[in-house]
């Protein structure tokens, strides 16, 4: 069994194949399952349960959609969502109960056990390519098709991602949507790929611009530089509305954990953010308004400030 459990720890789960090549037997594996030691990811893939419950959900998902890919017949590909888990694309409030593959050739479009399969449409075989040994959508086609399937706010999350990785570019998507105007789920799209800016630089941060878009607020510039009079860099704020003296912050405990430094705690870089939010007040002489994961509503008290500040200022 010690080699399946390297294969689960690696890649999320191993193949019933796998286990009856080394001579474990489907009694064995059922028996694994009964006892609470092995989880049946789906039909033909298992994985152990510690290894199992330590994953992430999204990493689960990517482990059940390869398990999927490694037990299909034909010629198919990761696409849509499925091939954005395998970026490393982070899928926020998004249903992860499906698989999605593509025929590379000629094939039925299905919907199965979890898995839909779909055409290949306008792809042609540039389109195709191969990562880590199996057949995924290019960027940009995995990210058309994966934001079709999405709805706005999630769609920034993955967009501003891809963008930010540098696998995409605006220019890209709007002219793979073009390709799509025919096919349904699409017409959102428009929305999506123009509010798209890659100079986000967290989900948070992404999910702020739509909740200010959402409040009908001007769009902020992103990464906004605070320099003093000597031109010494004081700060970068998330969000800038500089004309209207107004900046904006979204904390969250990954942003805590980027900017900690070795030997420092959690309440030193509290401390340090407060000092560089005075330092912000004071270079520019206007108001930093914060917001964490729980603010993020249009009726949060930060949404309720900034709101009024941009309408006074305006």
């Amino acid at each position: 069994m010690e080699s399946l459990r390297n294969l689960a720890a690696r890649r999320g789960y191993f193949l019933r194949r796998e286990a009856l090549r080394l001579g474990i037997d489907d009694k064995a594996l059922h028996r694994g399952v009964r006892t609470n030691r092995l989880v049946r990811i789906r039909q033909g893939a298992y994985c152990h349960v510690d290894i199992w419950a330590g994953m992430s959900r999204q990493a689960q998902y990517l482990a059940r959609s390869l398990a999927a890919y490694d037990l299909s017949v034909g010629e198919v590909s990761l696409s849509h969502l499925t091939a954005l888990a395998a970026y490393g694309c982070p899928l926020w409030n998004v249903p992860l109960d499906r698989t999605h593959l593509t025929y590379m050739g000629k094939g039925t479009s299905q919907v199965e056990a979890g898995v839909t399969r779909h055409l290949r449409g306008t792809l042609d075989a540039t389109e195709f390519v191969e990562r880590d040994g199996r057949f995924i959508t290019s960027p940009g086609w995995s990210a058309i098709g994966g934001l079709s399937l999405m709805a706005l706010e999630s769609c920034l999350v993955a967009g501003d991602w891809m963008i930010g990785q540098r696998l995409t570019t605006q220019a890209e998507l709007w002219d793979l949507k073009s390709r799509l105007n025919q096919y349904p789920r699409t017409r959102h799209l428009e929305v999506a790929i123009r509010m798209l800016d890659g100079a986000s630089q967290s989900p948070g941060e992404s999910r702020a611009r739509y909740l200010f878009w959402q409040m009908g607020l001007p769009s902020p510039l992103l990464q906004w530089e605070i320099r003093d009079g000597s031109g010494r860099l004081i700060a970068v704020c998330d969000f800038a509305w500089p004309d209207l003296g107004v900046y904006g912050e979204f904390d969250g405990k990954v942003k805590y954990g980027r900017l900690l430094r070795p030997g420092q705690e959690p309440g030193d870089v509290v401390f340090d953010e407060k000092v560089r939010e005075d330092a912000i007040r004071r270079e520019t002489g206007g108001t930093v308004v914060r917001w964490t994961w729980v603010d993020l509503s249009p009726y949060s008290a930060p949404s309720r400030q900034l709101g009024s500040l941009l309408s006074r200022a305006a």
